[in-house]
């Protein structure tokens, strides 16, 4: 069965794969920048991110080179930031690889020497620009191997999807970077966790969970969310007419805003300011539903105050890389305007 499934899932793959830049030129540079982009985040959101890093850091060396501001502030709006530092990070490990000569990664294990690479983005990078038969696993994945094989309960490290990915990739005719794209890609056209559609399927004919698919595997418990509120200065001054300034500062190094620019927490070195309106944006972080209050102060008319901490007065034209609520914030009050 499995080589059945193997073939039609590749037949099906070559006739209805989206065209995608790292499946046209399978680089282990662009592969690897790709799926660290992928990780929790849609492909249409990644692609422009794509590019533009590519355009930035032609080359993998171009990026283990450029300050770690410059990298977080390309990544700004796309989440999850510690990708984007141990993008960094794994960008100089690579690097310093090659300037010894040892060049890119070869294997499973050498990868997962890099930092922010773990088990799947390794069985990715191997198999789809290296043609290596390694398995990989991620929610796609999953949804297309529980309902081939009628499987409802995983235990936490999937056992049962790892062992079967692995019989898939190493069986007989298997081409390991159609294969794992197929499948990913019928998880993500086709075996939707949602009204799959069947029909269109190129393993229906082999699936043991077709009659209740929804089943399969058992839905994960709701989320369990918390409600969060937290208050910040949204500080202005226009140093001319033409020019509209706003304070921030750098978040330390530690938790998942660090490295990152924001409003400063509420104080009282501002007391003299004008106050011009307040206004409140809500987002959320892995569990957490957050509302965030903005007081707006305007600074113009004061002589320069001794500003907290580690502060920057940026022009909105020329913005560092800031998190999707800060920018959320600042593009909704300016537009009001």
């Amino acid at each position: 069965m499995r080589v059945k499934i193997v073939q039609n899932l590749s037949r099906w793959f070559q006739k209805n794969a989206r065209s995608l830049p790292w499946r046209k030129h399978p680089d282990p540079y662009w592969v690897w920048l790709s799926e660290i982009m992928l990780q929790q985040t849609q492909i249409a959101t990644v692609l422009p991110y794509f590019d533009r890093f590519l355009q930035a850091f032609p080359t993998i060396e171009d990026l283990a080179r450029a300050p770690l501001d410059e990298v977080l502030k390309l990544w700004a709006g796309l989440g999850y930031y510690s990708r984007a530092r141990n993008l960094h990070r794994g960008a100089k490990a690579i690097a310093d690889r090659i300037a010894q000569g040892r060049g890119f990664p070869e294997n499973r294990a050498a990868w997962l020497e890099v930092p922010g690479v773990g088990e799947y983005t390794a069985g990715a990078i191997c198999s789809i620009s290296l043609n290596q038969p390694e398995a990989i696993v991620d929610g796609n994945v999953v949804r297309v191997i529980s309902r081939l094989l009628a499987i409802e309960k995983l235990d936490a490290k999937k056992t049962a999807i790892w062992s079967e990915a692995r019989e898939l990739v190493q069986a007989k005719g298997a081409d390991p970077r159609t294969l794992n794209q197929a499948m990913m890609e019928l998880g993500a056209l086709i075996c939707k966790p949602r009204n799959p559609k069947c029909e269109l399927c190129p393993v229906n004919l082999q699936c043991q969970g077709k009659s209740e698919p929804e089943r399969y595997p058992e839905p994960k418990a709701k989320t369990v969310w918390k409600h969060l509120k937290e208050e910040k200065w949204f500080l202005l001054r226009m140093p001319s007419k033409e020019v509209t300034e706003i304070y921030l500062e750098q978040n330390g190094n530690q938790g998942w805003r660090q490295g990152l620019w924001d409003f400063p927490n509420p104080g009282n070195t501002f007391k003299q300011a004008k106050w011009i309106s307040e206004f409140e944006t809500r987002y959320t972080v892995t569990t957490h539903k957050m509302v965030r209050k903005h007081i707006v102060l305007d600074l113009s008319g004061l002589k320069q105050p001794a500003l907290p901490l580690k502060g920057t007065w940026f022009s909105t034209d020329d913005l560092p890389g800031v998190p999707s609520p800060v920018k959320k914030a600042i593009l909704g009050y300016f537009n009001s305007k």
